[in-house]
């Protein structure tokens, strides 16, 4: 149906389809499928690739800022502030422990505006929720400084980032490192995808970690078959982790083609006064292009264009604010820039299997569009 589609998980199984199926093989004749030693070695690899103590394997991105927040003690009527331009899950989370979401508007890289985290702070503050957007690293430095200067606790939204760093003095942090915890989902589509849902806890608190391990299975302690918590069935499933840990190898490699395809699509698009590309040029920080997305004016012709005549597959992620959806209706919510962004974003097809002539078709056909237009 499409000449480029917008993501292609399939290729990316045929390349590794061998390597894949022996470690199925391998686990299938084991017998090993609830929490065993391929869980084991890919939590500790995740956390080496991280920069932390520990890595919790949980079922998704969602369960992993859940189990987070509700580890961290977040109690009925606190609130947390997190972003507005975001997936519900974000917020969902906060709302799982009956406390509050407090939106704040987003600044031109899709990320939270950190001027103005304070004049949101009241006495119910407990806790800021980063969401690090499209691969790229919120303001973590100036966000932890709030956070020191507030008393206030910091769990990362790190869903759409791993790998994507942030240099402080001179020195780079991944995402992931900064908060009590960091949130991954490793859900197909995601840089690093599974075969199904899955994700991951990053912390250096040994009480955390041994709470989010605890609740991710049903509150109990495994080795003296004692139940501290009244848990969850949020464990990250051993065959997903043993496939996990062979593409955790690839990553750093695909990471590089993502930013390469960023490139040509920067350098491709650069010249179209009607769009907006996401060149936030800025040496402390290091994207991994989880995402690529523009922001045109004419943004829902330009996507009918691109998905109907050009065959090119695209996707808006959340057309209207969150804040506008029946779940957190009704409210008295209104952040510019979130709703500027909803009406022009489309993101482009992005994924390391992409081909050089596919983005340069994808380039051409973005031009051709607006020279139609002209």
């Amino acid at each position: 149906m499409y000449k480029v589609r917008f993501v292609n998980p399939e290729k990316q199984y045929k390349d590794h389809r061998k390597k894949f199926l022996k470690k199925i093989d391998d686990i299938f004749s084991r017998g090993d499928l609830i929490m065993r030693q391929d869980l084991v070695k890919f939590e500790k690899n995740f956390a080496k690739y991280i920069g932390v103590k520990h890595a919790i394997g949980v079922n998704s991105g969602t369960d992993a800022l859940t189990l987070s927040l509700e580890a961290v003690g977040l109690k009925k009527q606190d609130k947390v502030i997190t972003v507005g331009h975001t997936f519900m899950a974000s917020i969902s989370c906060i709302y799982h422990q009956n406390a509050e979401a407090k939106l704040i508007d987003v600044g031109e890289d899709f990320n939270m505006n950190t001027d103005l985290i304070v004049k949101n702070i009241t006495k119910q503050t407990k806790a800021i929720l980063p969401v690090h957007l499209n691969g790229r690293m919120c303001d973590m430095e100036k966000i932890m400084k709030i956070a020191k200067q507030y008393n206030l606790i910091v769990v990362e939204d790190a869903a759409q980032a791993i790998g994507a760093k942030m240099k402080i003095k001179n020195k780079w942090k991944k995402a992931g490192t900064f908060g009590i915890t960091g949130c991954f989902s490793m859900y197909p589509f995601k840089m690093l995808g599974a075969f199904g849902d899955a994700g991951m806890v990053t912390t250096n608190d040994d009480k955390i970690a041994r709470k989010i391990r605890l609740l991710r299975y049903n509150g109990e302690d495994r080795q003296n078959r004692k139940f501290y918590f009244h848990g969850y069935t949020a464990l990250l499933d051993n065959v997903q982790a043993g496939l996990l840990d062979i593409k955790l190898k690839y990553l750093p490699t695909w990471i590089k083609k993502r930013q390469q395809i960023a490139k040509l699509y920067n350098d491709g698009l650069k010249d179209i006064s009607e769009i907006n590309t996401p060149n936030f040029e800025d040496s402390k920080f290091f994207d991994v292009w989880q995402n690529y997305v523009i922001q045109s004016t004419n943004r829902d012709k330009l996507k009918k264009y691109l998905d109907k005549e050009a065959k090119i597959e695209t996707l808006i992620s959340w057309p209207a604010p969150t804040y506008k959806e029946p779940i957190l209706m009704p409210n008295k919510i209104y952040l510019s820039k979130t709703e500027e962004i909803c009406k022009q974003v489309l993101s482009l097809p992005m994924y390391p299997e992409l081909t050089i002539s596919q983005v340069k078709y994808v380039i051409k056909s973005i031009q051709k569009f607006y020279d139609n237009k002209r």
